[in-house]
């Protein structure tokens, strides 16, 4: 099974090579690891799968049982957040695991058209600039803008992948936005690491303006927001294009901006 494939079962596609799973017009992504265990499954839907042949064919090598459990466990989280009903990965006693699809005979290995999914973004922010951005917009404007004031609930709003830019107040508290703008990009959360990001501060001071160019953050937004040109700014963000550099390059790259503590010693004592 090629990495550039796409599997599709019914109603649902894995993407080998966005490492993603959609269903109608919602998406998730997976990680590698994942995105090739459930293709190998969907590639044999509606048939048995052996342990061993799982192993041999996602990991390379044998591995444990517990292993195989914990990642198929996490599969079927995604499937079900997805709200899909059509797929489901059943485990038959000693004998495997079966991805089971009625809808389908054989799996459809063909590929498939990239899903035409409406541009959506995430929003992290205090209250009030939350409350002022929306309290200016109007009918079809950002109207696919999700704005959050929590961390926490904006992590639970990332499990579904159906939004391409995040937008992260680097005003926050504690460098709050600075650490979730590093955490995407390490992939730390469950957003695609590579997902366009714009960091929004009260002025775009020469340390900010540098921790984005070393984050490929894609834009800034300066506050008081300007819903039109906000809106510029998140369709530029989704047409830029960057290659992700290798995770300790951005591990390296300090959180707290106003100080001149010694980056690897930043790295050490700051949690991303």
């Amino acid at each position: 099974m090629s990495f550039n494939d796409v599997v599709v079962v019914g109603p649902l596609a894995v993407d080998m090579s966005q490492n993603s799973i959609t269903f109608k017009d919602k998406s998730a992504y997976l990680g590698p690891l994942r995105t090739h265990l459930l293709g190998y499954l969907c590639k044999h839907v509606n048939q048995v799968v052996g342990r061993d042949d799982l192993s041999d064919a996602v990991w390379g090598r044998s591995v444990s049982d517990h292993t195989i459990n914990q990642h198929i466990s996490q599969l079927r989280k995604v499937i079900t957040t997805l709200n899909n009903t059509d797929l489901t990965i059943a485990t038959i006693p000693k004998k495997g695991y079966i991805a089971r699809c009625e809808s389908v005979g054989q799996p459809n290995r063909t590929k498939a058209e990239p899903a035409q999914v409406q541009a959506k973004a995430l929003l992290l922010s205090d209250p009030v600039t939350c409350q002022q951005i929306q309290s200016h917009m109007e009918d079809g404007e950002l109207k696919h803008l999700e704005m959050f004031s929590s961390a926490g609930l904006l992590h639970e709003r990332l499990m579904i992948n159906e939004f391409q830019v995040v937008i992260v107040d680097t005003d926050l508290a504690n460098a709050e936005g600075l650490k979730l703008i590093k955490a995407i990009r390490t992939g730390q959360t469950l957003a695609s690491s590579d997902i366009a990001i714009l960091s929004m501060a009260s002025e775009a001071s020469k340390q900010l303006l540098g921790f984005n160019v070393l984050m490929d953050v894609q834009g800034l937004v300066v506050k008081p927001v300007n819903n039109e040109v906000l809106e510029k700014q998140i369709k530029s963000a989704l047409a830029a294009r960057f290659k992700l550099k290798p995770n300790v390059a951005y591990d390296l790259v300090p959180t707290m901006l106003n100080t001149s503590v010694n980056v690897n010693l930043q790295s050490t004592c700051m949690s991303s």
